[in-house]
C-alpha cells in the first residue's frame, strides 16, 4: 500500500490514541485483541473508542483443489490500515494508566506504532515522521480556529467551494465545514454544517513585494449563503496583537 492516512488522522473523541507508523491489514482478532487488553488494563474505567472497523472480506481457499469454481468463501475480515491512521482512542484516565493500557494493545498489533495524545492547551504532538508544516495547509479533515464571536471555536473543513481540481486552500478562500467545538446557549451549534472564509494561515503567504506573512493557526471567519459576516459582529483575533 503507497500513501499516507488523510482521514482519521486525529483525534476526535478520547484524548490519548494509538496512531499506526506502517501500512498493513489488521484482522478483526487483532483489533478486538487490543480492545479488552486496553478495557482489561484499566479495569473497565475511562472510556475507549475503536476508530478502525474490519470491512474487507479475505477470501482463502481450500489446499490441493483444482482450478476455477470462483473465489473461495470469506475467511476472516481485515481493517486496509495506512501510515498515520489512528487505531484506538481513549480518555477518562490519568496519562500513566493510559499510557500503559495503550502500549499493551500496541504489543497486539502486527505493524510499528506510536502513542498520540493532546496536551492541555498545546497543539497535538508530531507523530510517523511528518514535518511540522505538514498540517499547515487547509485541506479536508483540517481543523481550524474560529476568529469571530459568533458562538462557534473549533471547525473541521469538509471541503473547498470553487475549486475543482485544487487541494489546498489559502486565505480568502471559502470552505464547508462542521462546527467541531461551540458555547453553550449560541445560535451556532456543534455539529452544524456551515460555510466559513479562511482569515489565518500557518502556511507562508508571500506578497508580491516579496514580504512573507505567517499566523501562528489556521482561521476562519463564519459567514452565510449570501457571504455575509454570520449573526454578530465580525472580530478577528490577530496573532500580532
Amino acid at each position: 500500500m503507497k500513501g499516507i492516512s488523510y482521514r482519521g488522522n486525529h483525534i476526535c473523541f478520547g484524548r490519548y490514541a494509538l496512531q499506526a507508523l506502517e501500512p498493513a491489514w489488521i484482522t478483526s482478532r487483532q483489533i478486538e485483541a487490543g480492545r479488552r487488553a486496553m478495557t482489561r488494563n484499566v479495569r473497565r474505567g475511562g472510556k475507549i473508542w475503536v476508530r478502525i472497523f474490519p470491512d474487507k472480506p479475505v477470501t482463502v481457499r481450500p489446499t490441493e483443489t483444482r482450478m476455477g469454481s470462483g473465489k473461495g468463501s470469506p475467511e476472516y475480515w481485515v481493517a486496509v490500515v495506512k501510515p498515520g491512521r489512528i487505531l484506538y482512542e481513549m480518555g477518562g484516565v490519568a496519562e500513566n494508566i493510559a499510557r500503559k493500557a495503550i502500549s499493551i494493545a500496541a504489543s497486539k498489533m502486527p505493524i510499528r506504532n506510536s502513542i498520540h495524545y493532546f496536551g492541555i492547551g498545546i497543539k497535538e504532538k508530531e507523530v510517523f515522521g511528518m514535518k511540522k508544516n505538514s498540517s499547515d495547509m487547509i485541506q479536508p479533515q483540517t481543523h481550524l480556529n474560529v476568529a469571530d464571536n459568533s458562538g462557534a471555536r473549533k471547525l473541521m473543513c469538509i471541503r473547498i467551494i470553487g475549486t475543482s481540481n485544487r487541494r489546498y486552500a489559502n486565505i480568502g478562500d471559502v470552505i464547508v465545514a462542521v462546527i467541531k467545538e461551540a458555547v453553550p446557549n449560541m445560535p451556532l451549534e456543534r455539529s452544524e454544517v456551515i460555510r466559513a472564509v479562511i482569515v489565518r494561515t500557518c502556511k507562508e503567504l508571500k506578497r508580491d513585494n516579496g514580504m512573507i506573512i505567517r499566523y501562528d493557526d489556521n482561521a476562519a471567519v463564519i459567514i452565510d449563503q449570501e457571504g455575509t459576516q454570520k449573526e454578530l459582529e465580525f472580530l478577528v483575533r490577530s496573532s500580532g496583537n
